[in-house]
């Protein structure tokens, strides 16, 4: 109950004017980002982390956090009337919303779609308050052998889980370490990687590399892309689930936000996966399982409800361990080491007045985004028929401007378009982002610890396998490397085995 608390007196908090407006912005910025196709939370955030900071403390974390699960609302609405994703969790949303649009129940789907990212946000903050003391009370006892082990192992997901090749994740997030060796070293003293360049001395800024590899990068992949449909009309007075649907979908809105919350923990494998599995296990425990694909509400629950849950728990490890879950969360984390604030365990003790008030927006947020989706519908399906070329400036401009604020400095500008470019480069390569980004933040951190444990050991290995739960999270570390070999052998079996030509004639003869 202690909790819970804690919670109430969050929000009560969280009413502040400043922070409500905050939060109104956030949540506004990131409805029209999850419209736009391409673009998604990740950029969105990234794009907005420079402007964010400017408001400062709380504020600036809920304007944060409002951009992201905005843009996991905002993107079912163009998934639904015009059939175009705004983000890659939002392309199940497309299989049964733009059926239904055309049938003439956009209202339905939305109402529908709104409701279950609703559900899904508040199961998702139940599951985030729940277990982030328990889980952050737990990581006071690890010391840096566990914290080794630990961040061996949410690499070892990001980058096995986290994209359809594991060599490319691997090769990605080896970039990631080196990138993030770049400057000062933390123990012994001298400069790594600075290439004779004064700037790089103190290492390379991440939030600069975040706006620069996803913001900029969205927005060079989406120049051209015009959108040439009709939005499917609806009526405001459909823009409400129907008491019958939300009745006949509440098995499949509860698995969907229970799967997000377990799915959107694992470092890596986000909220797209969590929307598919949620919409393979909707569609063989529905009554009309056969229908999906064809129009049916249960079909939008799902995944949406998966989406906004996931959203919502992969911020878990980042306020109790300092383990990004994502790429966005990862953005978030320089948020909040740009406001002088170490995610991990000790947020809680620390700053304990601080995260709850926190956590106290994203309730606010989250019920707020309610309101905010069904009264700018029309809105941000229009800003899809505004031309790219009118669009995509001001918004770079704004990019541009945030960077420059952070240190004003035109070093960091410079830094960030190369970024961008980088970023565009991997995409075409078909090289993940995630375990890059992952490696540019856990990589120092990683470094720090083995060298300590080695400090503590003398040198020592055989430290990292004599601790019961560094040995426990080493062996589930190897479990998950081993994953893309053992598909690969299942793999081979399970093909048929071509038969031998000179058999055959033998037989026929």
């Amino acid at each position: 109950m202690e909790i819970f608390s804690l919670l109430f007196n969050g929000i009560a908090e969280a009413t502040a004017v400043t922070t409500l407006l905050a939060t109104a912005f956030g949540a506004i910025i990131g409805l029209i980002i999850g419209a736009l196709p391409g673009l998604g939370p990740t950029a969105g955030v990234a794009i907005m982390l420079p402007v964010a900071i400017g408001f400062g403390g709380v504020p600036a974390l809920a304007c944060l956090a409002g951009v992201y699960y905005g843009a996991m609302f905002g993107g079912a609405v163009t998934s639904i009337l015009l059939g175009i994703p705004g983000d890659a969790p939002s392309v199940m949303t497309v299989l049964d919303g733009h059926p239904m649009a055309k049938k003439g129940e956009a209202g339905r789907a939305l109402g529908m779609s709104v409701f279950a990212s609703f559900f899904g946000g508040m199961i998702g903050l139940l599951g985030l308050v729940v277990l982030s003391i328990p889980i952050a009370n737990a990581a006071l006892a690890f010391g840096p052998t566990e914290m080794t082990a630990l961040m061996c192992l949410a690499l070892s997901l990001a980058s096995v889980l986290g994209g359809r090749n594991p060599f490319k994740a691997f090769v990605a997030l080896a970039l990631g370490f080196w990138l993030g060796m770049v400057g000062l070293d933390p123990i012994a003293g001298p400069i790594r990687f600075n290439f004779g360049f004064i700037e790089l001395f103190d290492g390379l800024d991440f939030p600069v590399i975040a706006v620069g590899l996803f913001g900029l990068t969205a927005m060079y992949t989406s120049f051209g892309s015009e959108v040439k449909k009709e939005a499917a009309s609806f009526k405001y007075s459909n823009l409400f689930p129907r008491l019958k649907d939300a009745i006949s979908a509440k098995w499949v809105l509860l698995q969907g936000a229970v799967i997000g919350v377990f799915v959107g923990v694992l470092p890596g494998v986000g909220a797209t996966s969590a929307t598919m599995m949620s919409y393979a296990l909707a569609k063989r425990i529905s009554k009309n399982g056969d229908q999906f694909g064809t129009g049916v509400p249960e079909g939008v629950a799902a995944p949406e409800a998966a989406n906004n849950s996931a959203s919502y728990s992969s911020m878990i490890p980042l306020f109790t361990l300092g383990i990004p879950g994502s790429a966005t969360t990862a953005v978030m984390m320089g948020g909040l080491l740009m406001l002088g604030l170490q995610p991990g365990p000790l947020l809680f003790s620390n700053n304990g007045d601080f995260i709850w008030t926190v956590f106290g927006s994203f309730w606010i947020g989250n019920l707020m985004l309610v309101f905010l989706t069904l009264l700018l519908t029309p809105l941000l399906a229009s800003i899809l028929f505004v031309s790219t070329a009118l669009l995509y400036p001001a918004v770079f401009a704004t990019v541009i401007f945030g960077v420059f604020a952070i240190e004003y400095s035109m070093s960091g500008v410079f830094i960030t378009i190369l970024a961008g470019i980088f970023g565009l480069i991997l995409q075409k390569l078909d090289y993940p982002p995630v375990p890059l980004i992952l490696g540019l933040i856990i990589g120092p951190m990683l470094e720090r610890n083995i060298r300590r444990t080695l400090i503590q050991s003398e040198g020592d290995l055989a430290v990292f396998v004599e601790r019961p739960i560094a040995l426990t999270l080493f062996l589930l570390t190897a479990i998950v490397l081993l994953l893309p070999v053992l598909k690969r052998l299942l793999n081979s079996r399970s093909k048929p085995v071509s038969p031998d030509p000179a058999q055959e004639i033998q037989s026929k003869t």
